[in-house]
């Protein structure tokens, strides 16, 4: 075997796929094990067949090299001949850590790697009855779930005559105090006030940075207010309403007590403007259209490919710097062109932008802080205030939808004006960003990162694999039966084995 053009077939083979935008494996690798872990809801990392950058192979990846070539095959393979390679060898254990691929894709453990073991069920071997002293330790124990309740969204323990009474009480009984208690901590400002446990959920979304903070809590910089945008995260987190409403929103929302008041959060009349959410009501998208997302993540740049990343990783928990969440356009209708002079003809630039770039049209007439004047003087104006000119044409305000956006970049970026609008996110065609906001916030990655923001919460950890079975129904249910309540999901959530068992 000539190994040589084998490595030259193999990278050919490789940057070929990555021109169109996306390789075939993970989608592939999903295809074959639908109930992996890992295709719960995501997409599947490359460290699952590579060490570092494709094209280089780990142990799976080889094992999955030499089944194609057991198999009369070598790349480039058609997609029917590549699933029936990782098919194969299921059986085998590639990285030799004494579990077989299938075992370690079944628990969530790396099949190419030895050093990643998979940690089984450790209730597999229960037998039903058994209990040490505290608690049925592998068994649902409601004794256990009243006081974790207490602590996890009230902040505090049952008092010991409360919990003295509660063990005193039916199965059924107790069921129902449960809810009781998780009713009355669900108002709570431990759960829902500023700061509390659904404040900070929020915080890898807004990402807020203090020293720019503008109004309350004022930082050094005081440059933009983004409470406004917490208030808006925390009004689709609470109530029974919609968790989507946080992408889709075209209000703002007020925040008031506190400080021995209880919280309590308002949904505002669309045109009443508010902590600078200066945009066109028609235009606003949620959290992706605030003052602080685009000022901060679009800032002056003319294609929104980071604040595209931000919102990918912050509402649907994929990575695109690891390849996750990337669907090129169709070929037939391909909308991929250079449009900001980057000279990314290249294979293995191409990869990145002929993806990237078609999600990140949508944002095309949203303004960052290009135009804002006082910027472009190098004035220090608090709170940026000339954005107060919404609607004078004349004087338009940076964070407002404005067709004219891209000529500021015009000569330096000749073109760049006739980037479109229209994008493809997941595989769709999207005409502007409400529909490209509504694909998003429909897809099962968004149910199930949201699910699993809270998951994390009260179970200290990201999902186990004995967990997944448990965790897949959550965030499907979240979809249909508890219509993207939270807190209708985390009245099931508290029921699960996996919140239950000590």
């Amino acid at each position: 075997m000539n190994y040589r053009a084998l490595l030259v077939a193999i990278i050919t083979f490789m940057l070929s796929d990555l021109s169109q935008g996306k390789p075939l494996g993970p989608h592939l690798f999903c295809e074959a094990n639908p109930d992996a872990p890992a295709c719960s809801g995501s997409a599947i990392a490359c460290k699952y067949c590579h060490t570092g950058q494709p094209p280089a192979f780990n142990a799976y990846g080889r094992c999955f090299q030499q089944s194609l070539l057991n198999n009369g095959q070598l790349f480039p393979a058609d997609k029917d001949a590549m699933s029936a390679a990782l098919s194969a060898f299921g059986a085998e254990d590639c990285d030799e850590d004494g579990m077989s691929n299938q075992d370690e894709i079944k628990f969530g453990s790396l099949p190419g790697d030895p050093l990643s073991i998979a940690a089984s069920d450790p209730c597999n071997n229960y037998t039903p009855g058994s209990t040490d002293q505290a608690h049925q330790v592998c068994a649902y124990d409601q004794d256990y779930v009243y006081r974790k309740v207490w602590i996890d969204f009230c902040g505090e323990s049952p008092s010991f005559d409360e919990y003295q009474d509660f063990k005193k009480l039916g199965a059924a009984e107790k069921t129902q105090e449960i809810d009781n208690v998780l009713d009355k901590c669900l108002d709570s400002d431990h759960w829902l006030g500023k700061d509390g446990v659904v404040w900070e959920v929020g915080h890898y979304k807004i990402r807020p940075v203090g020293s720019v903070k503008l109004g309350e809590d004022e930082g050094l910089i005081p440059i933009v207010d983004y409470y406004a945008d917490f208030n808006l995260f925390m009004w689709s987190q609470i109530d029974g309403n919609d968790a989507r409403e946080q992408l889709l929103a075209d209000y703002t929302v007020t925040r008031s007590g506190g400080n021995g008041t209880p919280t309590q959060y308002t949904k505002q009349d669309p045109n009443r403007l508010l902590d600078g959410q200066v945009m066109q009501v028609e235009r606003r998208v949620g959290l992706l259209t605030t003052f602080w997302n685009l000022s901060f993540y679009l800032n002056y740049t003319a294609v929104a490919r980071v604040l595209v990343a931000q919102a990918f990783r912050a509402y649907t928990g994929m990575s695109m710097s690891k390849m996750q969440g990337l669907n090129p356009p169709p070929v037939e209708d391909s909308l991929y062109k250079d449009y900001d002079s980057k000279g990314m003809e290249k294979p293995e630039c191409a990869v990145c932008h002929t993806t990237i770039d078609p999600l990140a049209y949508p944002f095309r007439n949203y303004n960052g802080l290009t135009g804002t004047s006082a910027v472009l003087q190098g004035q220090n104006a608090t709170g940026l205030s000339s954005v107060s000119n919404l609607g004078d044409e004349e004087n338009l305000t940076p964070l407002s939808y404005s067709k004219p956006r891209l000529e500021f970049y015009e000569d330096v970026m000749p073109g760049i004006s006739e980037m479109p609008e229209a994008g493809y996110i997941m595989g769709q065609r999207v005409e502007n960003l409400y529909e490209w906001a509504e694909v998003m916030a429909n897809s099962d990655q968004f149910a199930a990162n949201t699910v699993r923001d809270y998951w994390k919460v009260l179970m200290g950890s990201d999902v186990k694999s004995y967990q997944e079975k448990e965790f897949k129904q959550l965030w499907q249910n979240f979809k249909t039966g508890h219509n993207y309540s939270v807190e209708a999901m985390l009245r099931d959530l508290i029921r699960t084995e996996a919140y239950g068992v000590p």
